[in-house]
C-alpha cells in the first residue's frame, strides 16, 4: 500500500465530492486525519486538505485495501504531491516565502471561503481554522511561525470583531478596529506591528464575525491606523486602498466643502461609507481629543463635522472637529457654534451657557484649525437657525 499507487483522478474526484457532501471536519475525522498545515489540494477554488483527499481517494481506487490511514504514507505530505499533480491536480503550499506568494495564497484562501459559504453567506469556524484564516482565541491572528519569512513581526492574517464592545465601529463597509490591550504588552504591541506590515505590505487579511456556531468573513484591507486612539481602518472589498493612511494627509489635496459618498440603501436606510475614515482622519489631524472640554479618553471622543454629512459635506478632515459624545450631540443641536473669526465657541440666544454644555476651552487651541470655509458655513448655519442674519465672509 503505497501513495503512488494512487494513479486515478475519478477516484480523487470522489473523495473531493465526499469532502464537500460531509464538511471538512466530518470528512477528516471520518477518516482520523488532521487539518493539512501545509499542503492543500485546490479544486474549482476550493481548498482541501491534500493528504486526506489522497489518502481517502486511494480507496475509491483500490477497493480490496480501502483508504491509507494518515500513518501509512510513505514520505508523508511531500510525497502526496507529486502523485496528485501527476494526474493534473494543483497542490498549493501555504508555506510562502515571498509577499506576491503570500498574496496569492491569501486570495486562494478567500475563494475558498466564497464557496463554502451557506444560504446565509456564513461559513464553519472549522472552514475558517483548517485553511489557517484564523487560528486563536485573541482578537489578531499572525500565525507568526509561517509569516515571519515575509516581516519580522508576522503579518495578520485574521481579525476578529465580536461587536460587543464597539459595535458602532463595524459596517457593512469596514470596521474601525481597536488596538489590543491584554496583559501581555510585548505580545499586544507584536500584534499592532504584525498588522501595519499587513496595510505596508498590501497584503490583504480576513476579519471574522460570530453568528452562533457560524461565522462571517469579510476580505479586508488595512487601510491606515492612528496611534493615540488605538485605532487601525479596516475597510472590505477586493481592491487594496490607494494609500496608507499612516499620518496626517489632510493638507495634501485643495479643500472642497461639498462631496461625500453618502448613499441609501433599501431606500430608507442611509449609510455612510466614509464615516470610519473620517473620524480616523480628524484623529490624525487634531489628535483624539475634545478641544472644547478637555476630555482626551478617545473612546469618549467622536468626529464631528462642520458642515453635515447630510447637507452634502466633505469628509475631508479639515470640515470636521473631535467632540466628546455629550457636545457633538449639543453642537448637532444648534446649541453652540464656533465663530469662525475669532475661533471662540457662542452659544444659543436663551439656551444653555457655555460653561453648563462642559465647555471649559472656548476658544480652539489647536495645533492645526479647521478650514475657514466650513468654519464659516456652520457658523451660518448656526445663525439661521437661530433665527439671525447669516454672515458675508469679508471677501464677498
Amino acid at each position: 500500500m503505497r501513495i503512488r499507487d494512487l494513479t486515478s483522478a475519478t477516484a480523487v474526484e470522489r473523495a473531493l465530492a465526499e469532502y464537500n457532501d460531509l464538511g471538512g471536519q466530518r470528512f477528516r475525522d471520518k477518516h482520523k486525519f488532521g487539518p493539512s498545515t501545509q499542503y492543500y489540494l485546490s479544486h474549482a477554488d476550493l481548498l482541501y486538505d491534500a493528504k486526506a483527499i489522497a489518502g481517502v481517494a486511494y480507496g475509491y481506487q483500490h477497493r480490496t485495501s480501502g483508504p491509507l490511514s494518515n500513518d501509512q504514507f510513505d514520505g508523508g505530505e511531500a510525497a502526496t504531491n507529486p502523485v496528485l499533480r501527476a494526474m493534473g491536480f494543483t497542490v498549493l503550499n501555504s508555506h510562502t516565502e515571498t509577499v506576491d506568494a503570500e498574496r496569492e495564497w491569501r486570495l486562494a484562501v478567500w475563494r475558498n471561503l466564497l464557496g463554502r459559504r451557506d444560504s446565509s453567506g456564513l461559513v464553519t469556524a472549522d472552514a475558517i481554522r483548517s485553511v489557517g484564516a484564523y487560528g486563536n482565541y485573541r482578537g489578531i491572528w499572525t500565525d507568526k511561525a509561517r509569516t515571519q519569512k515575509i516581516h519580522p513581526d508576522g503579518v495578520t492574517i485574521g481579525l476578529k470583531h465580536t461587536g460587543q464592545h464597539y459595535p458602532d465601529d463595524l459596517n457593512e463597509n469596514g470596521a474601525l478596529y481597536h488596538y489590543p490591550v491584554t496583559r501581555q504588552p510585548g505580545r499586544d504591541l507584536g500584534e499592532v506591528n504584525a498588522t501595519k506590515a499587513a496595510a505596508t505590505l498590501r497584503l490583504p487579511l480576513f476579519v471574522i464575525t460570530e453568528h452562533g456556531d457560524l461565522r462571517g468573513v469579510h476580505l479586508a484591507w488595512v487601510e491606515g491606523w492612528e496611534d493615540e486612539s488605538s485605532l487601525f481602518l479596516v475597510n472590505f472589498g477586493e481592491t487594496p486602498p490607494v494609500q496608507v493612511l499612516d499620518h496626517d494627509r489632510s493638507e495634501e489635496q485643495p479643500f472642497q466643502l461639498e462631496g461625500n459618498r453618502r448613499r441609501r440603501r433599501n431606500g430608507t436606510v442611509v449609510t455612510r461609507p466614509d464615516q470610519a475614515r473620517f473620524k480616523l482622519e480628524v484623529f490624525q489631524r487634531y489628535g483624539p481629543h475634545c478641544p472644547l472640554s478637555g476630555i482626551a479618553i478617545p473612546q469618549m471622543i467622536e468626529a464631528a463635522h462642520l458642515r453635515g454629512d447630510a447637507d452634502g459635506g466633505t469628509s475631508d478632515a479639515r470640515n470636521g472637529l473631535p467632540m466628546n459624545a455629550a457636545l457633538h450631540r449639543a453642537f448637532d443641536a444648534h446649541l453652540f457654534a464656533i465663530n469662525p473669526d475669532t475661533l471662540t465657541a457662542e452659544a444659543r440666544p436663551g439656551g444653555p451657557s457655555l460653561g453648563a454644555m462642559g465647555i471649559v476651552h472656548p476658544k480652539l487651541a489647536l495645533d492645526r484649525q479647521p478650514h475657514p470655509e466650513a468654519l464659516r458655513w456652520r457658523y451660518n448655519e448656526w445663525l439661521r437657525c437661530t433665527g439671525r442674519e447669516a454672515e458675508v465672509p469679508a471677501d464677498e
